[in-house]
């Protein structure tokens, strides 16, 4: 039996699936990330083969009736970085069919909005991808977090998090709720031991303490310090809205141009989802909020029935 393999590859999860020819669901495995900034080629390649046997797995299937292959992956930034993790997908074994790579922006993009206006991610990391109707496409945000990426997102809550504990232990602000919980969460009680936490987690998206959770339980009993790092959060991801929106001549090419947003960082958030949307209706009075009615992996299966079909030798 013949199937495709649709691969969402974000920052904290590596979800691949496989569906049969009319989109039946064979398998699904979740895996760690798989990320060409924080990972060799090898311990990617090695990642990628033990996700795809344990999905297929699921069902008995056989790599040489991988029919194709797409994957959305964040860490694609350059055209090195795409050759990098082409190379990977081109190269696995026994897998001889179509493969396309692409940013895992692109493919939310295409999963919320079919692939018209403009798709906000704000997840661990945060980027928008956008295509306007004469077919230009691009992205804004994205970068590293050496160079302040990555604004707005998970990993931006969580370090502003910790920034917010270290006024805390200098007096600048007095004792609430969030500097409780992120003083138990990450059990530290003086200074070198938050000096220490910042040198050696706050540097990679996979070692940042997850803090955004903490900082919504806050913000919800009314911590206004907490509320603040949300609030800050929408208007970093308005900007990269506004970027882009930009780039694609959309105010004056489509008005109306929807936005797709997409991430559990903004989606889960009720503070900065309705900072973020009155923003934008600020702005943007007649553009057209979407919300996810698919998981991204779920595009990917849907992006790769389109796709092609096997090569044959």
């Amino acid at each position: 039996m013949e199937f495709v393999l649709g691969i969402d590859s974000g920052g904290t999860n590596y979800r691949i699936m496989a569906a049969d020819g009319m989109g039946t669901v064979l398998g699904l495995y979740i895996g760690p990330p798989v990320n060409c900034h924080y990972l060799s080629s090898e311990e990617m390649k090695a990642r990628i083969e033990t996700a795809l046997d344990r999905c297929l797995s699921q069902f008995q299937g056989e790599r040489r009736n991988v029919r194709a292959v797409v994957c959305g992956t964040t860490g694609i930034d350059s055209p090195r970085e795409q050759a990098l993790v082409e190379k990977c997908y081109g190269t696995l074994r026994d897998v001889r069919c179509p493969v396309k790579v692409l940013n895992d922006a692109e493919l939310a993009h295409y999963t919320v909005t079919g692939g018209k206006g403009i798709l906000l991610i704000s997840g661990t990391g945060s980027i928008a991808f956008g295509r306007n109707r004469m077919g230009v496409s691009a992205r804004a945000g994205g970068w590293p977090l050496p160079m302040f990426g990555d604004e707005g997102s998970g990993v931006w809550v969580s370090r502003m998090a910790v920034r917010h504990l270290g006024r805390r232990m200098d007096g600048a602000v007095p004792e609430t709720p969030l500097s409780r919980y992120l003083q138990r969460e990450l059990n530290i009680s003086t200074r070198d031991e938050l000096i220490q936490l910042a040198l050696t987690k706050c540097s990679t998206p996979e070692t940042i303490p997850g803090l955004g959770k903490l900082v919504n339980q806050a913000a919800g009993e009314g911590d206004a310090y907490a509320e603040k790092i949300l609030r800050d959060a929408a208007k970093e991801l308005m900007g990269i809205v506004e970027d882009l929106a930009v780039i694609l001549n959309l105010e004056q090419m489509e008005p109306d141009f929807l936005v797709g947003l997409w991430g559990s960082s903004l989606l889960k958030s009720p503070v900065m989802l309705e900072e973020f949307t009155a923003l934008l209706r600020r702005r943007f009075r007649q553009a057209v909020i979407r919300l996810p009615q698919k998981e991204a992996v779920e595009g990917a299966v849907q992006m790769a029935l389109e796709y092609g079909t096997c090569r044959r030798d």
